[in-house]
């Protein structure tokens, strides 16, 4: 039975390696929901339809998701890509939203045994561009944020043995 694996890029760059990744492994059933043409022109080779979701409103779903969603608009998206994906309805609404503030869900289907393999190639698809770009490895803007607070933040200093200071 094949099950699923999603993942709500930010970037439709990492979304677009994400895709030609799954395609070049092998996986076929790979699916895309985005909200914006523009961001839909870099999946030129999947069949695309136009759905209503409650948080996006119009989105453009392509290959796989296409299919899953057809038809359906609103709570009845919500539902068949609930469905599609296998994932609790609370996790759907949150890929709705992060579609509706421009983000770019991928989802690819495949039986259990490449499963991992196919999360693994979702999962790598941020790291993979922006190490490419001579960005920071991980795709988050915190981190950079993150190392420079704990160089200057005194709870983060050295420790020196005097523990009555901490």
């Amino acid at each position: 039975m094949a099950k699923a694996a999603a993942k709500l890029f930010k970037d439709p760059v990492n979304a677009e390696k994400a895709a030609q990744e799954l395609k070049s492994k092998g996986f076929e059933e790979i699916g895309i929901l985005v909200r914006h043409r523009d961001k839909a022109a870099r999946f030129p080779a999947l069949e695309t339809k136009e759905v209503a979701l409650p948080e996006a409103g119009s989105a453009l779903a392509l290959g796989t998701m296409a299919t899953a969603l057809a038809g359906a608009s609103g709570e009845e998206a919500i539902a068949a890509l609930t469905s599609f994906l296998d994932l609790p309805e609370e996790s759907v609404r949150y890929y709705d939203f992060g579609i509706s503030v421009g983000g770019v869900l991928v989802a690819v289907q495949a039986d259990e045994a490449r499963l991992s393999q196919a999360r693994e190639i979702l999962r790598q698809a941020d790291v993979l561009v922006t190490a490419a770009r001579g960005e920071m490895w991980a795709s988050s803007p915190g981190f950079g944020a993150a190392s420079r607070m704990t160089e200057t933040d005194p709870l983060d200093a050295k420790m020196t043995g005097d523990f009555r200071r901490y």
